[in-house]
């Protein structure tokens, strides 16, 4: 099967929904055992890591949402609230790649009784000043007023130069993200992704002083060819939590290891939850 087949085969055999205030969200539930809510990136279909997550779900109970057009950060935590109550899952291990790590970092906030420890992978800290939110408001007017197939091509132009995945699939790999983006994505979701990181902005979810009554650990994956990581991600990290957080070289795997390399990038995953 092309990759995009199999990311079409996986959404069929594992998506689950719940419905909350009238809007549809889609998870994938595999495996058993000591839970992960892992949530995806900005391409916002968690169904992408269909490789990675099949093996995660040999050992784990892997709870992984797409991501719908909605507007607000709280819109997603209550969301994350309802699909582990769904599952009867109370603690777990909260991984969030790329832009799902400024969601993984909210909803700690939200619900740091629940989360055994934070995984961020190829992710920034996402306490963003106020002086963020005029670049947000003026993305989410620029995206509003552009033809919808401009906003699109942009984007995979810009994926293109942060999309690490093995070379002799590239071709096939490129070919499922621009599917995804023509067919399944909307204007909309363009939208929310601005929107929702402006209300993040706008409702100070996350602060230096936010994670003082949570204990847990805190790992930060990163890949020395990431063009999005930055070597003032791990002080600023710090100071974020307040205390040390652990580093983890993902060495040339690049900003979606998991594509490149899902069998070393588990296994990462695995030493860390074991510590």
């Amino acid at each position: 099967m092309t990759v995009l087949e199999q990311i079409q085969a996986f959404s069929q055999k594992y998506a689950r929904r719940v419905v909350l205030h009238n809007t549809n969200w889609t998870y994938y539930k595999l495996g058993s055992g000591k839970a992960i809510l892992w949530l995806t990136g900005g391409l916002r279909r968690a169904a992408l890591g269909f490789g990675f997550m099949e093996k995660l779900g040999n050992d784990h109970c892997l709870i992984a949402p797409d991501y719908p057009p909605v507007q607000t950060i709280g819109e997603y935590n209550q969301a994350w609230d309802a699909i582990l109550q769904a599952e009867g899952i109370g603690s777990f291990t909260l991984v969030g790649q790329s832009y799902g790590g400024m969601l993984a970092q909210a909803y700690l906030a939200h619900n740091p009784q629940a989360v055994e420890r934070l995984i961020l992978s190829s992710s920034g800290p996402a306490d963003y000043g106020l002086a963020w939110l005029p670049v947000e408001y003026f993305l989410i007017l620029l995206i509003r007023l552009l033809p919808e197939k401009t906003v699109k091509n942009l984007l995979t132009g810009g994926l293109t130069k942060i999309i690490s995945v093995p070379e002799k699939e590239r071709l096939e790999w490129m070919e499922a993200f621009d599917h995804i983006l023509q067919n399944d994505l909307s204007r909309g979701d363009v939208v929310s992704h601005f929107a929702v990181a402006a209300d993040l902005i706008r409702q100070r979810s996350v602060f230096p002083g936010v994670y003082k009554s949570w204990t847990g650990k805190t790992f930060i994956l990163s890949s020395e060819n990431d063009p999005t990581q930055s070597r003032k991600d791990l002080p600023h990290y710090k100071k974020l939590f307040g205390r040390e957080v652990e580093a983890v070289n993902m060495g040339d795997m690049g900003h979606t290891a998991l594509l490149f390399n899902p069998q070393e990038y588990i296994h990462l995953l695995e030493r860390i939850m074991k510590s």
